[in-house]
């Protein structure tokens, strides 16, 4: 706003100075690979009854998109699998790709998940019942994806609903009222809904390491859990499908706010700036339980400068570089009790 002068003097005219933030942005945006939609570019679907206001829709695509927003799905794209692979990365807001009944293309949707691409996989095992050790032979071992068994059984209709179709769903509430940090795991499906073939545990201890696959069973008189919580790489950094998808989406968030940036001063102004933003972000998922650690210190850093990460060389090129360290939580996966009889002298 221009100041109007009207006396010699000393004038104040306040700014409002744009900050520079990071948005954490939706973690679960599905696209789901369905049998008989028509081809063509993906169709963002808001509910239910929007999916079935769309003229000439099979039986197994109503009864999987029902199966997905009746577990607790969000709004999501849906493409015919012919298009999958050619539709899938040109949308930025999706994360999570969804096989559906589709398993013959589980390889191919695992090689879009690539470093930096910010997205995740559940890919589908054929609904057979597993009779040997080979269940996971035919999938990639990667830490972009994850595999669930078996099928469903859900109480309206006797066709079997795939599993992955059910487990983006749980995704979308484990994400909704915990975070993209919690496991999406030990979480029940809803009344009615029955695991196609019974899981023991000498069953999942076949498939608990590896290329894990991870196991919807009927526990005690909870009713049916999911009871696995890996992806298909069993490293120490990328086991768990919390940890990778938490990195996903703080890459992402990170990234899309950084575009801002390009082109401003590489200078010491603009890197205070951009450690400064990365640090309230990180700080909020320390604040909410996302990374370990006692103190600020202990849960993350932010790194950027002149001899810190940074050469002359570097600058003069035009690189900003900015290493960022997390210290992820990872789930209880085994909770292991110890007793001892204390036996007091009479």
């Amino acid at each position: 706003m221009r100041v109007l002068t009207s006396y010699p003097g000393v004038y104040i005219n306040e700014y409002a100075t744009p900050t520079f933030t990071i948005r954490a942005n939706n973690t679960t945006v599905p696209i789901i690979g369905l049998t008989d939609w028509p081809t063509g570019p993906a169709q963002k679907i808001n509910s239910f009854p929007d999916f079935i206001s769309h003229a000439d829709i099979s039986d197994l695509d109503r009864y999987d998109m029902r199966a997905y927003f009746e577990c607790g799905g969000a709004p999501c794209y849906v493409v015919s699998k012919n298009n999958f692979l050619s539709e899938a990365p040109k949308y930025n807001d999706i994360n999570l790709l969804v096989t559906g009944r589709n398993n013959t293309l589980s390889s191919d949707i695992a090689a879009l998940c690539e470093p930096g691409a910010g997205l995740f996989a559940i890919l589908e095992q054929a609904p057979n019942e597993i009779t040997d050790g080979n269940a996971t032979n035919s999938l990639p071992e990667t830490p972009f994806a994850a595999v669930y068994y078996p099928w469903l059984l859900a109480p309206w209709t006797n066709d079997w609903i795939p599993s992955s179709i059910v487990m983006a769903a749980l995704y979308c509430v484990s994400d909704r009222t915990r975070g993209v940090w919690k496991a999406p795991a030990n979480i029940a499906l809803p009344a009615g809904y029955q695991p196609l073939y019974s899981v023991t545990d000498d069953l999942q201890g076949q498939y608990n390491s590896g290329k894990a696959l991870n196991m919807i069973r009927k526990i005690g008189d909870r009713g049916v859990l999911v009871w696995g919580a890996r992806t298909l790489e069993d490293s120490d950094d990328w086991r768990y499908i919390s940890v990778r998808r938490l990195f996903n989406s703080a890459e992402r968030d990170i990234q899309t706010a950084l575009q801002t940036m390009v082109f401003e001063p590489n200078n010491q102004p603009t890197w205070e700036k951009v450690r400064s933003a990365i640090n309230n972000y990180l700080y909020s998922l320390w604040r909410q339980g996302a990374l370990t650690g006692a103190t600020q210190q202990e849960a993350y850093f932010v790194n950027i400068g002149k001899g810190i990460t940074m050469t002359d060389d570097d600058i003069a090129q035009g690189k900003m570089i900015v290493d960022v360290g997390m210290a992820v939580t990872r789930p209880a996966e085994f909770i292991i009790l110890q007793f001892t009889q204390n036996v007091v002298p009479a």
